[in-house]
């Protein structure tokens, strides 16, 4: 009946592992651990500075912390959220290319070159894409000219206005086109704008040759010389220093989160692939992703709108400026779409992840923002795979953002926790960077022996208990604890219980409950064949057409 008393740094500082069959009271324990370090860390009635997220995939927190609790104040995103605010939102602008080859399934050779141009040059404005506001518009501009500016520096210097001179021709034709439609919005600056105009026309001039091959004319480039597209780059070099200088930092990068729309980036993904000549390799790739933007189960979590900022998704899911939004983040993944559920996992935990990165780095004593993030059902999302650098799929990529976690995580901020049944299938980077154990009823022969490495051999005694540990009852082991203690979880009231309970067959087949009190388990299967097959969402846009 002794009390134990945790160490919160110790816990959460170094990651935590709650392991145990299903039914044991891992949800629970996972749970009361959130609710007790928050009532803890509560002075004088004010809300703590703290930062929970629980990537929920079964949706089972939403009842363990309900939204009328004033002192929590939990913010729950999911997918069917009657309020708008609520609606979970990962917008595809969001991925970097990684995920985007993931998702797509890009190879190697072709398909991933293109797929990284297409986004860098989306991302720094090489499309019609445009932003609403001048300034936005004059950035914009400028990340398009110093792309090219540092796209053209770099075939200079490796040699390819004279390699592959056709192709760079085209470039610099493609250039011209694009800096014809920026003559009207950006009047101001036309005079710098023809001149970069002239210097490319008069390139493509002096290189221009055609053939016949079969009727049909065929265009080609023959070699630039260097004093031809010195003369460019000086041009584009006097805009840029009209327009405030070039953007280095960003750069041409593909990964920066900057607003694009999906249906342009298809689009640009296209027009880059007739440009090269290689659309027969594309053509599945770009149908996949114009799939998945008119599916509609995925179209609201993926949403492009300008609606959702950086700023104000970082606010929502990771909290405000001391907690002021509350301390913790329920994220309902149960309705994601198998489609994306890795990759909306993965870019969850990534932005957090480089967040707390940033905060840091941008803290003039370099102090971090602790934040704990919960992974349930951990084996689903932290499996481990197979090691292949040439093919990547959605689940490798979200099972590495957790092994970056793991590794790095402490020194900015970081926490885990994984809740997981099957440790065996568990990443061994993840599981190795974990210092804290919470071991409940594990019955799994696999699973044992693993867990039986993470004890000395003179203390492999008290693991004995495992396979049959009650519910609620647990060895915790590692960094948080002087010694393996067998110990028994504090009482959490049925309303404050993740919504993981038993299935009550025997109620349900006898209409009684335990208590004598009548129980009704009725069905209706067209609410629920609506639901699926979205009927009403389908009524109410026809009757928002209508009016």
């Amino acid at each position: 009946n002794a009390e134990v008393m945790i160490d919160p740094d110790r816990l959460f500082g170094r990651h935590l592992a709650v392991l145990g069959n299903t039914g044991s009271g891992k949800s629970c324990s996972v749970a009361g651990l959130i609710r007790w370090s928050l009532e803890a860390a509560r002075q004088d009635d004010k809300a703590p500075n703290a930062r929970f997220i629980v990537l929920d995939p079964n949706g089972e927190y939403s009842r363990a912390f309900s939204e009328d609790e004033s002192s929590l104040k939990p913010r729950v995103f999911k997918v069917n959220a009657e309020n708008s605010e609520n609606k979970l939102q990962v917008p595809l602008w969001f991925w970097n290319s990684a995920e985007w080859v993931s998702f797509t399934q890009a190879s190697g050779k072709t398909q991933r070159p293109l797929l990284r141009r297409a986004l860098r040059e989306i991302r720094v404005g090489n499309t019609s894409v445009l932003a609403e506001r001048p300034d936005e518009k004059k950035i914009a501009f400028r990340r398009y000219l110093s792309s090219n500016l540092i796209s053209i520096k770099r075939d200079l210097r490796n040699g390819s206005i004279k390699t592959d001179e056709t192709k760079f021709g085209f470039r610099l034709k493609a250039i011209d086109a694009d800096l014809e439609t920026k003559l009207a919005e950006f009047a101001d600056y036309n005079k710098h704008i023809e001149s970069i105009k002239d210097k490319i026309q008069e390139a493509l001039s002096a290189t221009y040759n055609t053939f016949d091959k079969n009727g049909k004319k065929i265009e080609y480039y023959r070699a630039f010389t260097e004093q031809q597209v010195e003369k460019i780059l000086r041009s584009i070099s006097d805009l840029l220093e009209k327009l405030g200088g070039t953007i280095y930092q960003e750069g041409p990068s593909e990964d920066v989160p900057i607003h694009f729309s999906g249906t342009d980036f298809a689009d640009h993904l296209q027009i880059l692939s007739e440009e090269e000549g290689v659309s027969q390799y594309l053509d599945f790739l770009i149908m996949r992703i114009r799939t998945m933007l008119a599916d509609t189960r995925i179209k609201s979590i993926i949403s492009d709108t300008k609606d959702v900022t950086l700023e104000q998704w970082l606010t929502d899911y990771i909290g405000g400026n001391a907690a002021v939004n509350g301390s913790l983040t329920i994220i309902d993944l149960s309705l994601v779409p198998s489609e994306i559920i890795h990759i909306v996992t993965a870019v969850i935990a990534r932005m957090i992840f480089e967040a707390l990165q940033r905060y840091r780095n941008l803290n003039k004593e370099h102090k971090t923002l602790p934040t704990v993030l919960v992974m349930e059902e951990a084996h689903t999302f932290v499996k481990r795979y197979k090691v292949d650098a040439e093919n990547q799929d959605a689940a490798s990529v979200c099972c590495q953002v957790f092994e970056r976690i793991a590794r790095e995580g402490r020194k900015f901020g970081l926490g885990l926790v994984l809740s997981s049944q099957r440790p065996s299938e568990l990443s061994p980077t993840v599981l190795s960077q974990c210092n804290t154990f919470l071991l409940h009823r594990i019955s799994n022969d696999r699973d044992q022996d693993l867990v039986h490495r993470f004890v000395p051999d003179n203390l492999k005694g008290l693991l004995r208990e495992l396979p049959s540990l009650p519910s609620q009852n647990a060895i915790l082991l590692g960094w948080a604890s002087e010694l393996p203690v067998l110990i028994r979880m504090n009482d959490l009231p049925k309303a404050q219980q993740p919504q993981s309970d038993d299935p009550d067959f025997w109620d349900a087949w006898t209409g009684i409950d335990k208590k004598g009190k009548t129980v009704e388990r009725s069905v209706d299967w067209k609410l629920i064949a609506d639901d699926w097959q979205q009927i009403a969402a389908t009524k109410e846009n026809d009757n928002n057409q209508e009016n």
